[in-house]
């Protein structure tokens, strides 16, 4: 499957653009996708691209300080600059398993959704920390510009449906060229049978109309798992 994906830059020249960019909204650990796949497997018709890692949880924050070329944002991607709470998941079954990932650095935290601080009532009990959140559609504008070429991948536990609208409200999605997006909804849990993920509320149907809705509106989206 790998080997059968289209990427932009395997189809067109981008010898001319100003600057190369990857932006990687909810990187995790640098091993994630930035080390894995995207400086291993994205083309990049020898190009040097400069890295953007936003990853609100500071678990993950250290192993960066070692890496060149990646400039990590400490903070969640959001739709306005506010303190945010930050929940760190653990779906049903997994707390047994978490015993022994935890000897792992970082590979016992379940990806966490966040919240702004007035509405945080809504989660169901897990580990809650207060993290900063920024206007990621203004900072996107003020980083790079229509002359650069702009790869992104998102996976933002559910968020996506307040940064995707965002983008297009400000114009900033313009300035992507490439997105690779993790889209989240009510899914069915392979622990317990018949039963949907409480984590989610969004439909798989709501997930592909806001595909539809970027191809519509001229964006090269991918669907990321």
């Amino acid at each position: 499957n790998v080997k059968n994906i289209k990427y932009l830059s395997s189809m067109v020249d981008i010898s001319f653009k100003d600057r190369y960019v990857y932006v990687d909204v909810g990187a995790r650990s640098y091993g994630s996708s930035i080390g894995s796949w995207f400086r291993k497997q994205y083309p990049k018709q020898n190009k040097t691209f400069h890295v953007y890692a936003i990853e609100a949880d500071k678990t993950f924050h250290q192993e960066y300080g070692t890496k060149k070329g990646v400039t990590l944002l400490p903070y969640a991607a959001w739709v306005r600059n506010e303190s945010l709470v930050f929940e760190i998941n653990r779906d049903p079954g997994e707390k047994e398993k978490e015993k022994e990932k935890e000897k792992v650095k970082g590979k016992g935290r379940g990806m966490g959704r966040i919240q702004p601080l007035k509405s945080s009532g809504g989660f169901d009990g897990g580990e809650v920390e207060k993290i900063p959140g920024f206007d990621f559609a203004d900072w996107l504008k003020n980083t790079v510009s229509e002359n650069d070429f702009v790869v992104m991948k998102m996976d933002v536990e559910g968020t996506e449906f307040d940064l995707i609208p965002r983008l297009f409200e400000t114009g900033a999605i313009c300035l992507v060229d490439e997105i690779f997006l993790e889209c989240h909804y009510n899914r069915w849990q392979r622990c317990c049978p018949g039963q949907r993920s409480p984590k989610y509320e969004k439909t798989y149907d709501q997930c592909l109309q806001l595909f539809t809705s970027l191809r519509q509106s001229g964006v090269l989206v991918h669907q990321w798992f």
